[in-house]
């Protein structure tokens, strides 16, 4: 039998439900959902700013992750940066445009989480948190 966290694990549902939740973002900027989540990416802080590491982070192609890369540099919303240490590497920063659309990518993302965490105590969410990170690493490892 399927049950409720292995549907979560796959993730069609959630894809569509960013899908229609950001739609008017989407138009409003001109922009694409892998797009966005790669601005998303970025402005969080995370430190994936290479596209082996946001194709990882986000479970997608490089190929597409470096496509995508290149149409938010030629929106505005990227620099590429060359790697000192390191020329294979390129380092993509967001540009002031870049982190003006970030503003409501982010409040609209906030929303979709209270709506989706809704009548989950901290607790819950806590253990919830714990135990997706034990999933992540488990799959990691697996790979």
């Amino acid at each position: 039998m399927v049950d409720a966290a292995e549907i979560n694990l796959r993730g069609g549902k959630f894809k569509r439900l960013m899908e229609r939740e950001l739609s008017d973002l989407r138009k409003e900027y001109g922009l694409k959902r892998i797009e966005m989540e790669v601005l998303y990416l970025l402005d969080s802080g995370a430190g994936n700013d290479t596209v082996a590491q946001i194709a990882d982070f986000l479970n997608a192609n490089r190929g597409h992750i470096s496509q995508t890369a290149e149409s938010l540099c030629e929106k505005g919303c990227l620099v590429s940066i060359q790697d000192q240490k390191d020329r294979r590497y390129v380092h993509f920063i967001l540009t002031d445009r870049g982190r003006a659309v970030c503003v409501p990518i982010r409040e609209q993302w906030r929303a979709l989480m209270q709506e989706l965490f809704a009548g989950l105590t901290e607790e819950e969410l806590e253990t919830y948190r714990r135990i997706s990170t034990k999933i992540r690493q488990n799959m990691e490892r697996i790979l």
